[in-house]
């Protein structure tokens, strides 16, 4: 799982887009190269976005019950369905190893002790998680001892780092020695699931491969079993118990206005999307946000869901695919199109904090600015397609629900003094004011230090009221775009 200000400043080049088989953003993951793009857009084409699988366990579990009596047909569609729970529970262990990774990585980079016991929690949750993943697997009984032995070794050390760092103790070198080496194993696993996850993309079924062998065993438990044959000797522990997590829900704070009808929302989006052909209304959504859901097709055959705020109308998300062909826009074309998409939802002095590209798609985040302040918190996901210069991803959540008038003040730290005390074994790149978002609903004005190390690149935040490290952030390359985690 990962914390707040990870989730605000990733940028998700998934925009809610679900394969057919998976309920998880790792189903976009790295496409094999023999893949073609053509063919990637073309199936992207034929998805449907924010697919539900809420009743995916009770159809499973039906399935097994009553398979006689039911036609090939549904029996078909049954172990589908029992598919997709396998490949979720997969594909949330990969997300869990992948937190895993990145956070042992931040640990050893980092020089702040009560931000190391931060990321040792993490990496303890993680490990939970990923326990909890492992169980609904079909997993024989010792693959699934070896593997939650594992996670349960992992979690238990990190834990009892976090808790001797918390008690005001410091990590050792022999202790520093072992995370490492726990590191290089955690990073051994997420690249073995990885690789595996792009076999799942060529169409490799986890139920097709569980069937048992003449001596007990089945494929795809020795594939994982292969997966978890690492060494780490950890040392003798005694720790007080799960770890657990005090989670805050935020308050919309940045939605206001009046109610708006199912009308006045569609009225939104044929203004917004100059070139629609036909809109169907679908349903409401009452939650956090109450929003009236639309399925909208433009004249470029894009199909996109889009979500519209009963209060005030705002254009809240967006998603789609974009169409094959050739690039017909610039990236400053594309920027202009962002901007302006933003400004008429609500999104006042906008500026681009990070852009990456995919194939024939450009995604943008923007961020409000005050007093020369970048307001992380407020982000903007925006993706455009660069064939038809379509807004085929969106998403203002974090916007509307953290923006708000901020008295924000920008200390005594300065930018020299912050970028002093990031390691000489880094290269500074530029730094900057941010108001950086932190656990338990933490905003914190921080000077954001960009360096590189090894050809990684590595995002770090110093407090500007007493220089305390607050975060560290690491770009993640991967062949769907970059990330920051």
């Amino acid at each position: 799982m990962k914390d707040e200000q990870t989730k605000s400043l990733e940028i998700d080049t998934n925009f809610g887009i679900k394969n057919e088989k998976s309920t998880s953003n790792y189903t976009n993951l790295a496409k094999n190269n023999e893949i073609s793009k053509k063919n990637i857009k073309k199936k992207n084409k034929t998805i449907k976005t924010l697919a539900v699988f809420t009743s995916i366990f009770a159809l499973s579990t039906i399935g097994l019950g009553v398979a006689y009596g039911i036609s090939q047909a549904q029996n078909d569609s049954l172990k589908y369905d029992l598919e997709n729970v396998y490949e979720k529970n997969f594909y949330n262990l990969l997300d869990s190893v992948n937190t895993a990774e990145n956070d042992l990585s931040k640990v050893l980079a980092s020089s702040g002790s009560s931000y190391q016991s931060k990321l040792l929690n993490s990496v303890a949750k993680a490990s939970n998680e990923a326990q909890i993943s492992v169980a609904g697997l079909p997993l024989s009984q010792s693959n699934i001892y070896d593997m939650v032995k594992m996670v349960n070794q992992i979690y238990g050390y990190t834990s009892t780092l976090s808790d001797k760092i918390a008690k005001g103790s410091t990590l050792s070198e022999s202790e520093l020695d072992t995370l490492e080496e726990v590191y290089q194993n955690v990073l051994t696993l997420k690249n073995e699931l990885n690789n595996f996850a792009r076999k799942m993309q060529q169409g490799y079924s986890i139920l097709d491969d569980s069937t048992f062998n003449e001596d007990g065993s089945t494929n795809f438990t020795n594939i994982i079993s292969q997966m978890t044959d690492l060494d780490v000797k950890y040392p003798t522990m005694i720790y007080d118990g799960p770890f657990s997590d005090s989670v805050v829900n935020s308050e919309v704070k940045g939605l206001s206005g009046k109610d708006v009808t199912q009308e006045d929302a569609e009225a939104k989006i044929e203004k917004h999307f100059k070139n629609v052909t036909d809109i169907n209304y679908e349903n409401t959504t009452k939650g956090k946000f109450e929003t009236y859901n639309f399925r909208v097709v433009n004249a470029d055959e894009e199909q996109l869901y889009v979500q519209v705020t009963k209060i005030g109308g705002h254009i809240l998300t967006v998603s789609g695919a974009g169409k094959v062909g050739d690039k017909s826009i610039s990236e400053d074309d594309a920027k202009q199109i962002a901007l302006e998409f933003a400004k008429n939802n609500g999104v006042e002095n906008g500026e681009f904090v990070w852009s990456d590209s995919l194939y024939d798609d450009i995604y943008l985040n923007i961020a409000p600015v005050q007093n020369g302040i970048i307001l992380y918190p407020d982000l903007v996901k925006v993706k455009i397609d660069m064939t038809s210069g379509t807004v085929v991803g969106y998403d203002a959540t974090t916007y509307f629900t953290n923006h708000t008038s901020r008295a924000l003040d920008k200390g005594s730290l300065t930018k020299k003094e912050a970028e002093a005390k990031v390691s000489n074994q880094f290269t500074i790149v530029q730094s900057r004011l941010v108001l950086s978002p932190l656990d338990y609903n933490r905003e914190v004005v921080c000077y954001e230090v960009e360096a590189t190390k090894d050809e990684n690149t590595y995002y770090f935040y110093f407090n500007v009221a007493d220089g305390g490290e607050e975060n560290i952030l690491k770009v993640i390359k991967t062949d769907n775009g970059n990330l920051l985690m």
